[in-house]
């Protein structure tokens, strides 16, 4: 614009964020001798609770005429309790747009921001779930064994009782053949040094 706008700037800040009012600033960009401080003419700030409300900001200062204006502040990311994070929480959780409101020509306009997005600190999700693991390995391990050794009976019964399975049947065919073929060539063997001593 080619005059001066004051404007109306408010925004949603959750709850956990850790606003600090003191670093708050506002900048114009455009200024001809770099970037110049701009002051704020009214500040409303309402306090966040825990879980419960958020931080809501309001600022009202005036734009100079044909210039970029930046506002910033800082703030600490709290870490939350396990329950509390999203599904996908690494990709980091959206803060509400702000909203830029001045009255143009008696009618009220309004602008919004980009919804940025912010990095928590997360922990090690991955840990409960070996955790989880381990444990019911150990646990299914133990009272298997206990379970099986309190339930089966036990009782003797003669070798030739015992029923074979299919693989216990093969081998047992197998070793039966070996031991026929040895002693066919044993028979031979011994066949041959008859003959031998009998020349």
């Amino acid at each position: 614009r080619d005059t001066d706008l004051t404007v109306l700037y408010m925004q949603v800040v959750p709850w956990w964020l850790r606003l600090y009012l003191h670093t708050m600033s506002i900048t114009d960009l455009s200024s001809p001798g770099g970037s110049s401080p701009i002051a704020h003419e009214k500040v409303h700030l309402d306090l966040a609770r825990d879980r419960s409300t958020p931080y809501t900001l309001e600022i009202v200062f005036t734009v100079p005429a044909r210039s970029t204006v930046k506002f910033s502040i800082q703030f600490d990311p709290l870490l939350l309790r396990w329950n509390e994070y999203p599904p996908d929480a690494h990709h980091g959780r959206h803060i509400p747009s702000g909203v830029v409101s001045y009255k143009d020509d008696e009618q009220i306009v309004q602008l919004y921001s980009d919804s940025p997005i912010v990095y928590l600190p997360t922990p090690d999700f991955s840990m409960p779930f070996n955790v989880l693991c381990l444990v019911s390995t150990v646990i299914a391990i133990v009272y298997g064994s206990i379970f099986s050794l309190t339930t089966k009976e036990l009782a003797c019964i003669k070798e030739n009782e015992v029923k074979k399975g299919l693989l216990l049947q093969l081998i047992t065919a197998l070793r039966g053949a070996l031991r026929k073929q040895e002693s066919a060539a044993a028979v031979i063997k011994k066949e041959q040094e008859t003959e031998v001593a009998v020349v």
